[in-house]
């Protein structure tokens, strides 16, 4: 079964049918319309939804709510995940994916409401490290409302953007970021990859050799053992980048993951593509019960490495044999 995730706009057609769909369940489970059922997406700074198998069925926004409520301060709202695509765990996706965002965006605290006859929501929010306050705003005078609030400061070291300054990918004029769940053979993975490998000879010309056994086909069908999910990120509907999430080999530690084939393509650099590849592949490895990622990049990347280290990796010992391998750089990063 797919699971893409999309960076929409608020106008986007999808986003507002599951907006339309959450305020009708609302008005039904409540008796009447929802407190502030009339938003327009005028303080909206994004937007999330998830496709399942093409399909949208879980949305998410985040509005900003700094004038009412502080410097830094943005207000979660319009979660909802179709009836017939619950239990999969669609709505915790796409509020770690708007976590990421704030992040990277600069909010410092993320507030939100619920209400009472709401429990799945209640648990939800409190699983993601939600605390209860006081209720705000429109809500002060609403019995049946209860509010929470989460600051982001103290995750804030593993999730902000790299010292180069790179935002997350801007969604004015409805541009699209889509991650894909496609198979390993998946033609427009294996072009992805061929490209990466063209770069790596020539970033890294001694590693090519004219033995055929070291070419793109061999090393590729090689890489591909212990494969648990690979992804295709497409920006605006073009192929832009991928990953691959391995399972680990003799001698990596307990519970750990590798991720493996990370790539972007010269044009889509700088739009956030690598760095939602990761949100997307660490949680499903949470997801899949792993505690540690742990990846390995080469010595000539120095942007590959400005961005592990943005996102919580940090050096480890090397999984190789050290006296033959010149080049590699191998990183780890909690899960938890």
């Amino acid at each position: 079964m797919g699971v893409a995730l999309a960076h929409v706009g608020w106008d986007d057609e999808h986003a507002a049918q599951l907006r339309t769909a959450q305020q009708a369940e609302l008005r039904e489970r409540y008796g009447d319309d929802d407190i502030g059922h009339e938003m327009t997406g005028e303080s909206i700074v994004a937007m999330v939804v998830l496709r399942e198998d093409d399909e949208p069925v879980a949305c998410v926004a985040l509005r900003d709510a700094s004038d009412e409520l502080g410097a830094g301060v943005a207000e979660v709202k319009r979660l909802y995940t179709v009836p017939g695509a619950r239990g999969r765990g669609h709505s915790r996706r796409v509020m770690l994916e708007l976590e990421r965002l704030a992040h990277e965006q600069g909010w410092t605290r993320l507030v939100l409401e619920t209400g009472v006859l709401q429990p799945e929501a209640i648990g939800l929010y409190l699983s993601l490290g939600y605390r209860s306050i006081p209720n705000y705003a429109e809500y002060v005078d609403e019995p049946s409302s209860r509010c929470f609030a989460k600051d982001l400061t103290a995750s804030a070291a593993r999730e902000r953007p790299s010292a180069h300054g790179r935002r997350p990918l801007a969604v004015e004029g409805g541009r699209s970021l889509v991650i894909e769940t496609v198979g390993w053979d998946d033609d427009t993975a294996v072009a992805l990859r061929r490209a990466m490998w063209a770069w790596n000879t020539r970033t890294y010309p001694e590693l090519v050799t004219d033995e055929p056994d070291h070419g793109f086909a061999s090393d590729d069908a090689r890489q591909r053992t212990g494969e648990l999910v690979t992804w295709v990120a497409r920006l605006d509907d073009e192929p832009v980048g991928c990953l691959t999430l391995r399972a680990p080999r003799d001698g990596y530690p307990d519970g750990s993951v590798e991720l493996k084939k990370l790539y972007v393509t010269d044009q889509a650099r700088g739009a956030g593509v690598a760095r939602s590849l990761l949100a997307t592949a660490h949680d499903e490895a949470r997801a899949r019960g792993f505690t540690t990622a742990v990846l390995g990049t080469g010595i000539r990347q120095p942007e590959a490495i400005t961005l592990y280290l943005s996102d919580g990796y940090r050096p480890i010992r090397p999984f190789t044999n050290p006296a033959r391998d010149f080049i590699t750089l191998w990183f780890a990063r909690p899960l938890h």
